[in-house]
């Protein structure tokens, strides 16, 4: 049983590809449509997954310089850092002594001018940078936090710039979403019609087997497995306009960031992500000819 079943499948996908096959023009150009289709929101997430080395080293700049009151003891100072130490929402932590401050105040400006001081009006400073991956508002409860810590007198914190960076994300996340399910709705319609136009192509051939009693999915089989032919072929040309893409892009966008001294490291889809890839596109043509053929079916059942 098992063995007619599977011999079954095998003509049905042979029989599908060489159907393909008669009709070249027509099949080149839906796979190139949904080729094209396919490489845009492909080639965006590889340009995302690229640019990740390139984006963390941005997601490093949001920091908050916390200034302690100007008074504040080295006691007071010892007792903020090991505070600061003990949150684990904050990635680094850098001192920065009044007297620092101040060596670095006197090789800005005019050593003269600072040596009429009475004394340091610095205060001691702590630099702290928390998870780069906080939303505005978990960096906002972040610098609500150290504000209450002791001696402390003010805080100063880039939001602008953490709510930038944070809504480039977010935009590029929902345009990929947005090209994933228009991607998906475009398989599914074009697998549809697709399959349709042969169906009505092969309308006696499939009502006469259908009076001689095939049951729906004997009808059904040789019609999916064209979906699967044409979503295969149609992916493995997508991925060979991504590959080409990314070699003729790759020395143009490298040339507009070394000179900032960011350096892309650049990647294609790896093994996973391509088997994910193939399955994902043959479930949305497989189901775009499985409506396709249940239509017809319903319809000759109708008429009947």
């Amino acid at each position: 049983m098992s063995i007619h079943y599977f011999s079954l499948h095998t003509e049905s996908a042979r029989s599908a590809f060489k159907e393909l096959l008669r009709q070249p023009v027509g099949t080149l150009l839906t796979l190139v449509m949904l080729a094209v289709a396919m490489t845009l929101p492909l080639f965006l997430y590889l340009g995302v997954q690229s640019g990740q080395s390139v984006l963390g080293k941005l997601n490093e700049s949001p920091q908050i310089t916390v200034y302690l009151d100007t008074h504040a003891a080295k006691e007071d100072a010892d007792t903020v850092a090991a505070l600061l130490k003990q949150d684990q929402r904050l990635d680094k932590i850098r001192f920065v002594g009044k007297q620092e401050g101040l060596q670095e105040l006197q090789s800005n400006l005019d050593q003269n001018l600072v040596s009429i001081l009475d004394e340091n009006p610095l205060p001691d400073v702590f630099i702290v940078t928390p998870d780069a991956r906080f939303t505005p508002q978990q960096m906002q409860a972040v610098y609500d936090d150290l504000l209450k810590l002791p001696m402390v007198e003010s805080a100063a914190m880039d939001t602008e710039w953490v709510r930038t960076l944070y809504q480039i994300n977010e935009f590029i996340r929902k345009i990929l979403w947005f090209l994933a399910v228009t991607l998906g709705m475009a398989f599914v319609l074009v697998a549809h019609n697709t399959i349709r136009l042969q169906i009505l192509s092969r309308k006696e051939e499939i009502e006469i087997t259908k009076l001689l009693g095939a049951p729906a999915s004997f009808i059904r089989r040789p019609f999916l497995y064209q979906a699967v032919w044409q979503a295969l072929l149609a992916s493995a040309v997508s991925l060979g306009l991504c590959g080409w893409l990314l070699a003729a892009v790759r020395p143009l966008v490298d040339a507009i960031f070394k000179p900032y001294g960011l350096n892309i490291v650049w990647r294609f889809f790896n093994g996973g992500e391509t088997a994910l890839i193939l399955g994902a596109v043959t479930a949305l043509g497989v189901f775009g000819a499985w409506l396709a053929t249940t239509q017809h079916l319903l319809g000759f059942k109708a008429k009947k």
